[in-house]
């Protein structure tokens, strides 16, 4: 090789060892961001030198490029991951804040609010022309009736709070979707922007935390983005995404796309806006139906009981709660005295339905027959406040059961069973009977004590034996130990049952943030190992490269001093 070949390799070298010093520091400055990947600069030797013997003498060394030290395969293991992560930690501080709802640790809860209201029956029972004992049990009642009021209440505020959060989160994905979109137009351009490429990765595991998204990469290295196969990135495209709620005040997402906004509710599914979805549309939901049905099957069982007694001014028929079904008898003939609710998971997916009962002599179309002589019914159903009404099949049994008495009939259907009172012969009316039935939207935000006079209680169950008749207080203190609630259940151990299952799903949400939390840790270890930046390591590397530009100048220098000791021979 001519000595003028060693100032070239030492030129390549000192090239190569500044940009690998260049590299170095980077990481090292870097260290601490997040979401950045430790970069490195791959050397390379420049081969085709001079002939020496049967080898070929090098030309120094190249950089044949940064690269990312990236695992596809373990960031999006932990993408997915975090995803999960999110879910459950979202997931958990809801159910934890419903748990303390329904928090029975303190003598302020409602399972002692219901003992303490049927145990005042029993001591009006005691003395049932006591003012004392009458007064007790109204304040009881009223106290029962503000815990359950206080307890849908936060449910319900729950509710409107996590619907806030929502708004905010689906915010921050347009922002993230903006910025990614951004990067995608940059890094196409220049496809060697390393530090680019680590910003629209650290976007993107955070929008996954928010929802799940699926991403593929063109041919120009831009991420498309879709949720559910609808896009939210497409290249340098972005289209937002907002959240509403809808008439019956469930929250639903829309894609805003050029031709459309696309619903994509259903298509959600991980991240914190999923643990939003599940907590406000199923758990929340299914614990304020529950509250609802123990208020109406409360008020419902103990009005009827009721109005069967006397109160001590001799006066009987009267409501003890306030009525939580609108019950309208436009026609008159039969009356409907009771509306309860037998099965909450029917009765809670037709929340927002009112009904028809219709019975006539002649039948016609959705009439079935009853009995002999021949009654015909019907029942209908509403969705739009009685502006149109559907008939419900009665040929299937799991749409309305019918059962008849002497002077009664239930009819079942939605979840809830109707009684109406009233011999055949008094449905036989012109024109037919009617009841039109409305189970109130929010029935424990309304239970109340219909009364505050003390005489009114009807404690007496035969209106001549008063003051001292107590058979229907006794009467009304035994259901605390009857099924009448759903499924048959006690009061006490319907409402227990909702208090178990705050408890299991606060104590499972918080063993599957343990798991994932581990999961992740364990990911995020294994992510560290190769694109974590390690200030030892770079230490090593710059003390490494630094030698080697020493080295390299050295080299030149030696070149030099060669060359010179030449020139001087020459010219002697």
């Amino acid at each position: 090789m001519p000595v003028i070949g060693l100032f070239d390799i030492g030129r390549t070298t000192l090239l190569a060892t500044r940009r690998a010093l260049d590299t170095t520091a980077h990481n090292v400055a870097n260290a601490a961001t997040p979401g950045y990947t430790r970069q490195e600069a791959m050397l390379e030797n420049i081969p085709s030198g001079t002939m020496i013997g049967t080898g070929v003498s090098g030309k120094g060394v190249r950089i044949i490029e940064v690269r990312r030290m990236y695992d596809a395969f373990t960031s999006l293991q932990l993408m997915n991951e975090k995803s999960n992560l999110s879910y459950w930690n979202t997931y958990n501080k809801g159910v934890i804040k419903i748990e303390n709802i329904f928090n029975e640790a303190r003598d302020t809860g409602i399972s002692p609010a219901i003992t303490g209201f049927f145990n005042s029956w029993r001591e009006v029972a005691q003395n049932p022309q006591g003012h004392t004992e009458r007064t007790l049990l109204i304040k009881n009642a009223e106290f029962l009736s503000l815990r359950i009021n206080m307890a849908y209440k936060s449910l319900n505020d729950l509710r409107s709070e996590i619907f806030k959060s929502s708004v905010s989160l689906v915010n921050e994905v347009n922002s993230i979707t903006s910025r990614i979109a951004d990067l995608n137009e940059k890094i196409a351009s220049s496809p060697g922007a390393l530090d680019l490429k680590d910003q629209r990765d650290h976007l993107l595991e955070r929008l996954n935390q928010i929802a799940k998204v699926t991403t593929f990469e063109d041919n120009v290295g831009r991420y498309n983005i879709l949720i559910g196969g609808t896009p939210l990135v497409d290249g340098g495209k972005v289209y937002r995404m907002s959240v509403s709620t809808d008439v019956n005040d469930n929250m639903q997402f829309f894609v805003n796309l050029p031709d459309e906004m696309r619903n994509v509710t259903n298509h959600i599914a991980g991240g914190e806006l999923k643990a939003n979805l599940d907590l406000r549309e199923n758990k929340i939901n299914d614990f304020m139906h529950r509250l609802n049905a123990f208020a109406i099957n409360l008020s419902d069982t103990i009005n009827l009981h009721h109005r069967r007694g006397f109160g001590l001014d001799g006066i009987g028929g009267r409501n003890f709660f306030n009525p939580l079904v609108s019950i309208t008898d436009p026609i008159g003939g039969g009356t409907v005295t009771s509306v309860s609710v037998v099965d909450v998971g029917l009765y809670s997916r037709n929340i927002n339905k009112q009904y028809r009962i219709d019975y006539n002599t002649t039948g016609g179309a959705g009439y079935q027959p009853e009995g002999t002589p021949p009654i015909f019914w019907r029942v209908q159903e509403s969705t739009d406040g009685g502006a149109t009404w559907t008939t419900i099949d009665p040929t299937v049994p799991t749409n309305v059961a019918l059962a008849v008495g002497t002077d009664f009939r239930t009819l079942t259907f939605n979840g809830i069973m109707v009684r109406i009172d009233g011999a055949p012969g008094a449905l036989i009316i012109p024109g037919g009977e009617r009841f039109d039935i409305n189970p109130r939207l929010h029935a424990a935000q309304e239970l109340g004590v219909a009364f505050s006079d003390p005489t009114r209680v009807a404690a007496a169950l035969d209106g001549t034996m008063l003051p001292g008749d107590n058979r229907n207080a006794r009467a009304i203190a035994d259901l605390i130990n009857q099924p009448i609630m759903a499924g048959r259940s006690t009061p006490v151990d319907f409402y227990r049952s909702m208090v178990a299952d705050a408890g299991v799903e606060a104590m499972s949400a918080k063993t599957s943030l343990r798991f994932y939390n581990t999961l992740v840790e364990e990911l995020e270890r294994k992510r560290q190992e190769i694109s974590g930046v390690s200030l030892d390591e770079e230490a090593a590397n710059l003390i490494k490269f630094q030698k080697l530009f020493e080295a390299a100048a050295r080299m030149i220098r030696v070149a030099d001093e060669l060359l010179t000791t030449l020139i001087n021979m020459t010219g002697r």
